[in-house]
């Protein structure tokens, strides 16, 4: 799939045209005048529209026009901003899945964007709009996607950074739908195993270092508290590493964490079997963290990066954790196990510590850690923790930069006191009130003082049940593009 900028169709005639029109029935700024009138008609006849809805209307080709124009609902312009450019792109986009269209074009809105930043959602939009979950379907039809090959994006003027943004969507947009990809696969297909073998071949397109550590290496370096979540299967656990030297030297400028537990039962605490199949995604946080180095590496960003990934299944058996269990994690800290369905953070200390001593100066982790976030904050807002208060601040601009939301959450002495066990250094629940905030807390007892360390829960967005305009459901890929823009930050500064 080509893109490309222009500020008008060619003579050539496109199949389909995207045209996002706002509140009051403007026509974004890109929209060529011989079209305008008539999408700001289909608007009209729209009425009201929810926001994203798209509406298609077919058209007689002259040559400068689109057999169909699908006009997209865009809210209100003063709330337009890159998340709801990429989706209303990628709502357009998913509106042709059962089309033909091979050559389509996409009106952007550089009055109230950026050339680039308008050019870059576009670019995403339409890249998520061309992934599908049913990936083991065996009906053609239920898989179906248009044949695009080529996107015209118009933008009223050229723009010096067409190229530039262009890539750069088309590297974060790949990445998000790597994630996808991985966190969508059942558990028998996507094991920690299954895992480490996507991430080598990740590594071989995108020049990354790949190093894949078994259950013996991780215990010689003392992650009994990541292994003690291993016991009760049959699926060897892997700790897989990522490693991008981008500017060379010593150290790590960013190191990423992410939660890799390809089946989750709960262990001997085990869940409730409503859902339960559903536990399959929260290996997204692993997910999201080797698809972020892989955008991160594509783009050649100059600082050095470590992901790492700590992947096992979680399942009760004869040689399971029991409740109450007391393991030393790599940290030397010792946890007791209050409850074998808080496993996350079991797996995510010895990640964290591992990504320390490898002398990373900045840690992100990312995990599906806990329900009590989606309780919190819905499934619209990725929780957020960490300290000190500015690199917090500093990664939630990097989320709004890059068109995620993350809301700040709490954590003090306070919360940090509760997760002190009674006859070892800290536990792994504290019960059900301030779920989110004692699982970050148990995360933050291993991060080194002077280390800059923030954790994100994922748990409320990282899947949708319900399908959205601009998504079908199931993965979201959440966090990539918000990784990928504070690498960027951070390697303007460097």
């Amino acid at each position: 799939m080509q893109f490309r900028t222009a500020s008008a169709p060619d003579d050539e005639a496109l199949d389909a045209l995207i045209v996002p029109v706002f509140k009051g029935g403007e026509a974004a700024s890109g929209t060529p005048a011989g079209v305008r009138q008539t999408a700001q008609w289909v608007a009209d006849q729209l009425g009201a529209a929810k926001l994203f809805t798209p509406m298609t209307h077919l058209v007689q080709g002259d040559g400068n026009s689109a057999t169909r124009i699908v006009v997209v609902a865009a809210g209100r312009r003063d709330e337009y901003d890159i998340q709801r450019a990429w989706q209303i792109v990628s709502a357009g986009v998913r509106a042709l899945w059962s089309s033909t269209a091979s050559r389509i074009g996409i009106c952007l809105d550089t009055q109230t964007l950026p050339a680039d930043e308008a050019i870059q959602s576009a670019v995403e939009g339409t890249i998520y709009a061309m992934w599908r979950p049913e990936a083991h379907r065996t009906s053609d039809e239920d898989g179906k996607l248009p044949p695009v090959d080529e996107v015209v994006l118009l933008a009223g003027d050229e723009s010096t950074d067409a190229a530039a943004a262009i890539q750069r969507g088309t590297f974060v947009g790949e990445a998000v739908n790597w994630a996808r990809g991985l966190a969508n696969e059942p558990a028998n297909l996507m094991t920690p195993t299954h895992i480490a073998e996507a991430a080598t071949a990740l590594a071989a397109d995108t020049g990354l270092e790949v190093e894949v550590l078994d259950e013996d290496a991780c215990r010689e370096m003392g992650m009994h508290s990541f292994l003690s979540v291993a016991q009760g299967s049959d699926q060897p656990a892997k700790l897989v590493v990522l490693r991008h030297h981008g500017r060379g030297g010593n150290g790590y400028d960013l190191a990423l964490v992410g939660k890799g537990i390809t089946f989750d039962s709960g262990g001997i605490s085990i869940k409730p079997a409503a859902d339960m199949h559903l536990m399959k995604y929260d290996m997204s946080g692993a997910a999201t963290v080797l698809a972020a180095a892989s955008a991160i590496a594509r783009l050649g960003l100059p600082i050095n990066l470590i992901a790492v990934a700590p992947c096992t299944e979680n399942l009760p058996g004869g040689d399971a954790t029991k409740p109450g269990d007391v393991f030393t994690s790599m940290s030397g800290k010792t946890v007791e196990v209050i409850n074998t369905d808080a496993e996350g953070r079991l797996v995510l200390v010895d990640g964290v510590t591992y990504a320390q001593r490898q002398g990373a100066a900045r840690v992100v982790d990312v995990a599906t850690l806990t329900g009590a976030i989606a309780v919190a904050l819905g499934r619209h807002y990725i929780g957020l923790f960490g300290r000190p208060g500015n690199f917090v601040d500093e990664l939630r601009g990097a989320g709004e930069r890059s068109g995620e939301r993350l809301w700040p959450m709490p954590l003090s002495d306070e919360y940090r006191d509760d997760i002190k066990s009674d006859i070892a250094d800290i536990k792994n629940s504290a019960g059900r009130m301030g779920g989110a905030i004692y699982g970050a807390a148990f995360i933050d007892a291993v991060v080194d003082e002077g280390t800059d360390w923030a954790h994100l829960d994922i748990a409320g967005t990282a899947w949708h049940e319900e399908e959205r305009p601009f998504a079908p459901k199931g993965p979201q890929g959440v966090a990539v593009r918000t990784i990928v823009e504070l690498a960027s930050s951070i390697a303007q500064r460097s």
